[in-house]
């Protein structure tokens, strides 16, 4: 080994300098000249919980180009008014979106003005992707399915037809499209009734995916079922107390393996996290019970996947908009001065988000007069989309933002008008700000 290299070595801890799953993503469209877009990816696709791994503005041409450091192949999306443009992302490609016109977005936001997250597939060039794949995959795939529905349900065997469906996935090898298939071809086998018998066939002894839509649909469907069943189960004083006393590791993975019955304790675990959220979710089981497993898990299971998995479920119910610190914002505000700070005056503040196509004059008047009742007791910052409002009091700070502003989302806005308490330490505050005013008249 050279010099060189041993000092490489001794200063970064590697032999060799790599870059793993640098992914490009590139968008030109004229369209979204000027506008800041994010990138968001999900921990994993049971819980749904996003992350932010990129923000940028394009330039005045529409052009920009992502570089994300993406490990596995795994859907992404951008959010914009309402919606969310999704996408599977692999590693070490490039990947050119071919965007919806920004025009079409808004006039469609624009029918309904609520903030609901719909999903966009996005179109991917070159035409050999993860994405084109899937999408003509399932298209043939949903045709096949909806002719022979019912054949499949009333003989209770799907197996005959997995041939047909397996000639659909010729046209592609990526590993991810090749278990994709795998799990929408146990989906059959589902309809027709099988239950515990897919889990060794499909499940066991393979690798527990976090990221592919149709391991983690149908491990999904088969967990909502078990999670009915185990509750049922909780009933009984045995049972039941016995899973409230299982206070360690081991006594947990006992439950699993009794639950899964198969030879794969990873498995088995993987499957019992599943029930736990499902029956969280149901309200089958107890919130401080499910929670209370799970961290057993998070901290003592040697399975990666499973310790991330029940990580993020903890995290999640854990996670609190309200308490929060308020999401930062950096805007001139129509009297010309920046935002920073701004909420942190040593007093409430009560934010309005407006939408300037309609007339919030009577909203504006009576939330004046309940300020001036209140001697000022709060501040009124005031998001008014598209376009300034006139007749805004003067001591009001007031930021015209776009309805595809991100400060939307961050402050969780639903349907205009829309308001939210901040409290004087710049926290959103646990009170709604109708419970905050009702306070101020006692």
């Amino acid at each position: 080994m050279n010099l060189r290299k041993l000092i490489l070595i001794l200063l970064f801890g590697v032999s060799t300098v790599q870059v793993w799953g640098q992914t490009k993503i590139v968008i030109n469209d004229s369209t979204y000249a000027n506008i800041e877009l994010r990138v968001y990816a999900y921990e994993n696709l049971l819980t749904h919980k996003k992350k932010q791994i990129a923000q940028k503005k394009l330039n005045n041409k529409g052009e920009i180009t992502f570089n994300l450091p993406i490990k596995e192949s795994q859907l992404l999306y951008i959010p914009i008014y309402s919606f969310r443009l999704v996408f599977y992302a692999e590693p070490n490609k490039t990947i050119y979106l071919k965007m919806p016109k920004r025009t079409q977005l808004e006039s469609a936001f624009l029918q309904l003005k609520s903030y609901n997250n719909r999903e966009i597939p996005l179109f991917i060039a070159p035409e050999s992707t993860l994405n084109q794949a899937i999408t003509q995959y399932d298209k043939e795939y949903n045709l096949f399915l909806k002719k022979n529905f019912k054949k499949i349900y009333k003989r209770k065997n799907g197996t005959q037809y997995i041939a047909k469906i397996k000639e659909l996935a010729t046209h592609a090898t990526s590993d991810y499209f090749a278990s994709y298939a795998t799990y929408k071809e146990a989906y059959l086998e589902y309809v027709s009734g099988k239950r515990y018998e897919l889990f060794n066939a499909y499940f066991s002894e393979k690798p527990l995916l976090l990221h592919n839509t149709a391991y983690v649909s149908l491990l999904r469907k088969l967990a909502k079922e078990l999670a009915i069943d185990f509750a049922q189960k909780l009933k009984e004083i045995k049972d039941y107390q016995y899973f409230l006393r299982a206070k360690t590791y081991s006594n947990l993975t006992n439950i699993a393996n009794r639950l899964g019955k198969t030879k794969d304790k990873a498995f088995n675990e993987h499957l019992f996290i599943y029930v736990l959220y499902s029956g969280l979710q149901q309200k089958l089981v107890a919130k401080h019970l499910v929670l209370e497993k799970l961290q057993i898990i998070a901290k003592h299971s040697p399975y990666n996947s499973n310790k991330s998995l029940a990580q993020s479920i903890v995290g999640q119910n854990k996670e609190t908009f309200r308490g929060a610190a308020a999401p930062p914002f950096s805007f001139k505000a129509t009297n010309g001065k920046q935002s920073e700070a701004i909420l942190k005056t040593g007093k409430p503040t009560i934010i309005a988000f407006f939408d300037s196509s309609v007339n919030n004059q009577e909203s504006i008047a009576n939330l004046h007069k309940l300020q001036q009742k209140h001697k000022d007791s709060f501040q009124v910052v005031v998001f008014s989309c598209e376009k300034t409002l006139k007749n805004i009091p003067k001591a009001w700070k007031q930021f015209p933002i776009p309805y595809y502003s991100y400060i939307i989302k961050d402050y969780h806005l639903g349907r205009f008008p829309y308001y939210i308490l901040v409290d004087k330490d710049g926290n959103i505050a646990k009170q709604t700000w109708q419970q905050y005013l009702i306070s101020l008249e006692k």
